[in-house]
């Protein structure tokens, strides 16, 4: 018979509790990465590049993530989203939808800039703050090509094809007293340079990704926004990029031109002063057009 010393049986409990912890402990983690939140999250500044401009200076180029996956936030231009060095408004948003979004905006700055002096941006949401630094080195230079991949382009195309394509020109019609819980018509006027041409052949879907083994499952109570993508041909794609609340449009996503003009229902949840935008897409590249409402409260007899 073999006889196991106390100590060793002490011993041998030691290690298996100890690598139960470190299981639970790694078991933890895992999960916690798996984890998804509709609210309370915070929002993460996002520096896609720089790139080029015709006239000697630069374009520093801006995304976010917000991670929540339902709530949409309101962070004013002022010390919890700003820009350093100054001015703190250099055109971001301060409306951020759920998770990712890319290209979102451009900061023009001048030929002679440091390329190793930081342009930061600052965004502080639900008590976290996060903060983005972009610089002019020679790593993050970004053309057309990696903006069409990025943000949803769903052609197969020549380098030649993208270097000669322009975006569509927006032009939105001003709209008349706007009040919040009323629907209202918005309609932009569309023009292209006819690049691509309409044969040009959708990309092919990405296969999915191959499930991850042992891995937790995901949570299903918390649904995974989809990024909306631009279908071939011209389109626009309406946001709220500044306002206080919520603004639903009718159709959502990306709307088709039909002789060249879109229409919307726009639907403002509160009283005070919007920026909507409209990106024009062709399809490959896109570009935005903004426009001011100013919303009033609803009338008397509403609800």
């Amino acid at each position: 018979m073999r006889i196991v010393s106390c100590r060793t049986v002490c011993a041998c409990a030691a290690i298996v509790l100890i690598a139960a912890a470190r299981g639970a402990d790694a078991q933890s983690q895992s999960t916690e990465l798996h984890i998804k939140y509709t609210s309370g999250q915070a929002v993460v500044p996002v520096y896609e590049g720089w790139e080029r401009v015709p006239d000697g200076s630069f374009n520093m180029v801006f995304g976010y993530l917000n991670r929540n996956h339902v709530e949409e936030l309101n962070v004013p231009v002022g010390a919890q989203n700003g820009f350093d060095p100054g001015p703190a408004d250099r055109g971001q948003p301060t409306y951020f939808y759920p998770r990712e979004n890319h290209f979102i905006f451009k900061v023009n700055v001048p030929r002679d800039w440091d390329r190793k002096k930081e342009l930061v941006w600052t965004i502080t949401a639900h008590g976290k703050t996060e903060i983005a630094r972009a610089t002019l080195l020679d790593v993050w230079e970004i053309d057309r090509k990696v903006e069409v991949s990025n943000s949803g382009g769903g052609t197969q195309v020549s380098n030649d094809l993208v270097a000669r394509d322009q975006p569509p020109t927006v032009k939105i019609d001003p709209i008349g007293r706007v009040r919040a819980g009323t629907p209202v018509t918005v309609t932009a006027t569309v023009t292209d340079d006819g690049i691509p041409p309409p044969d040009v052949k959708p990309r092919a879907p990405r296969t999915l990704e191959p499930t991850l083994r042992g891995a937790p499952p995901s949570p299903v109570n918390v649904p995974l926004p989809q990024r909306p993508r631009p279908p071939q041909g011209l389109s626009v794609l309406w946001m709220v990029y500044r306002g206080p609340g919520k603004v639903a449009f009718d159709p959502e996503g990306y709307v088709k031109v039909a002789n060249g003009k879109v229409e919307v229902k726009a639907t403002f949840t509160r009283a005070g002063t919007y920026v909507i935008r409209a990106f024009g897409s062709d399809g490959l590249l896109r570009a935005p057009t903004d426009l001011t409402v100013i919303v009033e409260g609803p009338s008397s007899s509403q609800p």
